[in-house]
């Protein structure tokens, strides 16, 4: 008599190795989905905080030089351009009267005309602005935050009378105007590195 032998039939479903397998590779390639994800993320957002950065200072710059073009000088307010310094880094101040984008210097009046100040005080840049000349108050002076996180505001002086670059003007001692001036911001980005834009302002162009 003779018995069929038949064949052992696997059981349905995974073992513990196939599971375990299965569970790492899912693991393996989570990793490196989400690993990509977070580096395209950092990048754009890295991408997003300089050309913010970069606006601020170009539409800082931007006013600078519309009110610096038209800037005049009298004997009521010179200009004065003072060499400073904060934390070892070039803290500068310029005064001057202007009537900045308002209208250009050949149509102004001297009760038309404002008195700028551009100054950095800690991380800011700031514009002090006195529309009334003869005021005898504060009241008369607005104040505007142009940038913060500055780390260096740097304004150099062209003196085409003896055609040299000064760090210093004094409005009464010399020709009026300077004929030029290069401005340098430098400011703090997101990624703790500092961006330094330069400006040349030709004065008495516009």
């Amino acid at each position: 008599m003779s018995f069929c032998q038949t064949p052992l039939r696997r059981e349905d479903g995974f073992t513990l190795i196939e599971v375990l397998l299965a569970v790492s590779l899912v693991a393996m390639m989570a990793t490196l989905v989400f690993g990509s994800l977070y580096v395209t993320t950092s990048a754009i957002e890295a991408a997003r905080a300089s050309s913010a950065n970069e606006q601020i200072i170009r539409s800082t710059l931007r006013v600078m030089t519309d009110e610096l073009s038209v800037g005049v000088s009298l004997a009521s307010g010179p200009w004065m351009g003072i060499n400073g310094q904060q934390d070892g880094q070039p803290a500068d101040s310029i005064a001057f009267l202007t009537m900045g984008q308002f209208r250009g210097a050949e149509s102004t009046k001297d009760t038309e005309l404002v008195r700028i100040v551009y100054t950095r005080e800690g991380e800011r840049l700031l514009r002090f602005v006195r529309r009334n000349l003869y005021g005898l108050t504060d009241e008369s002076i607005e104040q505007v935050e142009l940038a913060s996180k500055v780390k260096a505001f740097n304004v150099r002086f062209y003196d085409s009378k003896n055609n040299l670059w000064v760090d210093e003007w004094d409005g009464r001692g010399r020709s009026g105007t300077p004929k030029a001036l290069l401005i340098e911001l430098t400011l703090l980005q997101e990624n703790a590195e500092l961006q330094t834009v330069r400006q040349w302002v030709a004065v008495g162009a516009s």
